[in-house]
């Protein structure tokens, strides 16, 4: 499993597809409701039907927790193997 998204502008609102790039399939959304100033807005991270879901406010943060469920899962489905 490789998870991809596209570079985002969190200052805007948006959203983004969260896909696989080894089977092509999408799997999650990033949606972003403006982070600004103030902490108003935020990102809202969902994966896999929202098993996996958080809230943000960097673009960092975002590719920092698809990441570690990316090597979760990887690390899951190795250990059935």
């Amino acid at each position: 499993m490789q998870l991809e998204f596209k570079a985002f502008d969190g200052r805007s609102h948006g959203m983004r597809d969260v896909t696989d790039s080894l089977t092509g399939k999408t799997v999650g959304f990033i949606q972003s409701f403006a982070v600004g100033f103030g902490n108003s807005g935020g990102i809202e991270v969902s994966l896999f039907d929202g098993k996996y879901r958080t809230e943000v406010k960097t673009q960092g943060e975002v590719r920092g927790f698809i990441q570690g469920v990316q090597a979760v899962l990887n690390h899951m489905v190795h250990l059935k193997e």
